[in-house]
C-alpha cells in the first residue's frame, strides 16, 4: 500500500496515477474541503491487496475521475492556483459536475 500525504500529495500524483483503480481513505474520512486538504490517501499496489484494503478503508475518488476533475479545471483556466483545484474536486463530490 502506498500512502498519499494531504492534498499537495494528490496533486503530486495525479498525472502518474494507474489508469484503473481509486483512493481508498480513512473510516472517519467525509468530504469536507479541510478534510480533503488533510487527510491520508491509500493506493493498493495489487489486485489482491485492493480486495484486502476494502475491509478497512472507505473508498473515496477513482483515479481517472480525479484526473478529470484536475484536468479539466486545468485546460479552462491553465493556471489555476491548489485551492482552486480544490475547489474544483469539491465541486465535482457535491455535484457530479466539472467546474469550468
Amino acid at each position: 500500500m502506498k500512502t498519499i500525504k494531504g492534498f499537495d500529495g494528490l496533486l503530486s500524483v495525479y498525472k502518474d496515477l494507474p489508469k484503473v483503480g481509486g483512493f481508498y481513505v480513512d473510516e472517519d474520512f467525509i468530504s469536507k474541503k479541510s478534510i480533503i486538504e488533510s487527510a491520508n490517501y491509500y493506493l493498493a499496489e495489487s489486485e489482491e491487496e485492493d480486495d484486502d484494503m476494502e475491509d478497512d478503508y472507505k473508498t473515496w475518488l477513482e483515479y481517472p475521475t480525479f484526473k478529470a476533475i484536475i484536468q479539466n479545471k486545468l485546460e479552462h483556466h491553465p493556471k489555476s492556483s491548489k485551492d482552486e483545484l480544490l475547489n474544483a474536486v469539491v465541486y465535482y463530490l457535491e455535484n457530479d459536475d466539472f467546474l469550468d
